[in-house]
């Protein structure tokens, strides 16, 4: 136009020269085709939203390494979330939105570009079934969901710098959600981290370490009064032992009490097994007197042909009137012609009834051999004699 103005009144003139100028040059379509963009307007933000998960910008990043990332920011708490996929049609947004949705609640607005996953009439549908008003930024002006763009480039430039000779994408996805969730941000209210805004608190990380632990004293546990049922220890129980998709009541006796419910209990298979109280029940042995404290059941000490039959001992028959007055004990010069070594254990087992070696009734040579050969079963070893060693899996090992 100033061009022309200057042309033209260097020639001719006449009144209003510089208005049919204008409007002349203003009136032509080449002219119009190939001018400028005119002067960018001043931004226009978005209103302001009053509570967290009201307005949520989505996007789609990538493809990075062959993936794609749904990035969801929020507009008030600045709360990002980001799910991987390597689908970006309307079927797989829905489905990453509905998960993202069962968390957090619906939105009352979407706000997203014009891609064709957004704009579909089944993605129309969805919205509308949830109540969720979605709305899209014009065309190719990604300025008007800043939000979810700029979210994006920070997105891209943080996981470069994490990936840096070290971890995978995913690692590196994880440190960086963990640390921008639970910094400050200036954008944001009160300049809180999105934790803060979103849930109230703030989520602990490593970082927490660095401070000392709260000086709290510990709540007394109330017990219920309902809660009688309990063992002490040597009781005889009947324990749950699981193997193979099933369990059976095991045999046991309670070893020691752990905690208020739980208990550590040696089953008959020799083997200690950590049970709770659900899983126990009282046994009751045969023979056994028992007196009852609440539904505890205490048991009187076993008679000695109990014990024999339980370790499997001989029962040896007793004779008062012949075997009161002596004890069967051999000497010390049979001890060394009948074995090698006088401190194994002896070859015969004394009766349990047989009376203590007293000064007044001494036992020979002789006798002893009598009476082996009036009882044979007395000879019969009580305990073996054989030399036992540990289990080549029970030696000290080394940690390199």
């Amino acid at each position: 136009m100033q061009r022309m103005k200057a042309i033209a009144r260097s020639y001719v003139y006449w009144p209003s020269i510089d208005d049919d100028i204008i409007g002349y040059v203003k009136a032509c379509q080449h002219c119009a085709s190939v001018s400028r963009s005119p002067p960018c307007a001043a931004p226009v933000p978005w209103p302001k939203t009053s509570g967290p998960w009201q307005r949520v910008h989505v996007d789609f990043a990538g493809p990075i390494e062959g993936e794609y990332y749904l990035i969801a920011v929020d507009s008030y708490s600045k709360w990002p979330e980001i799910v991987q996929t390597r689908r970006i049609t309307s079927t797989a947004t829905i489905s990453i939105l509905c998960g993202l949705f069962a968390r957090l609640g619906m939105p009352v607005t979407l706000v997203s570009d014009n891609g064709t996953q957004f704009t579909s009439v089944e993605f129309a549908e969805f919205c509308a079934i949830n109540g969720i008003e979605h709305i899209t930024t014009p065309p190719f002006h990604p300025q008007s969901n800043g939000q979810a763009e700029r979210f994006v480039d920070t997105f891209k430039r943080a996981v470069k710098k994490i990936r840096e000779g070290r971890g995978s994408i995913t690692d590196a996805l994880d440190t960086f959600l963990l640390a921008y969730r639970s910094t400050p941000n200036r954008s944001a209210p009160e300049g809180k981290s999105p934790s803060e805004l979103l849930f109230g608190r703030k989520i602990r990380t490593c970082l927490e370490l660095l401070r000392p632990p709260p000086a709290t004293e510990p709540k007394p546990i109330e017990k219920q009064h309902s809660q009688l049922r309990f063992f002490s220890r040597n009781d005889p129980v009947f324990a749950k032992v699981y193997a193979r998709n099933s369990w059976k009541w095991s045999p046991g006796v309670i070893v020691e009490r752990i905690g208020d419910v739980m208990y550590n209990i040696w089953v008959e298979d020799r083997r200690m097994l950590r049970s709770h109280i659900n899983q126990l029940r009282s046994r009751t042995v045969t023979g056994s007197t028992t007196n009852t404290v609440g539904q505890q059941t205490r048991y009187a000490q076993l008679p000695l042909d109990i014990l024999l039959d339980v370790w499997k001992l001989p029962n040896l028959p007793t004779d008062t009137t012949s075997q009161s007055s002596s004890t069967l004990q051999p000497t010390t010069s049979q001890c060394a012609s009948s074995t090698p070594r006088c401190d194994q254990p002896p070859e015969s087992v004394v009766s349990p009834s047989l009376s203590p070696l007293s000064s007044s009734s001494h036992a020979t040579s002789s006798e002893f051999e009598s009476a082996v050969e009036a009882d044979p079963v007395a000879a019969l070893p009580r305990r073996s004699s054989r030399v036992r060693r540990a289990p080549q899996w029970f030696d000290p090992f080394h940690l390199y």
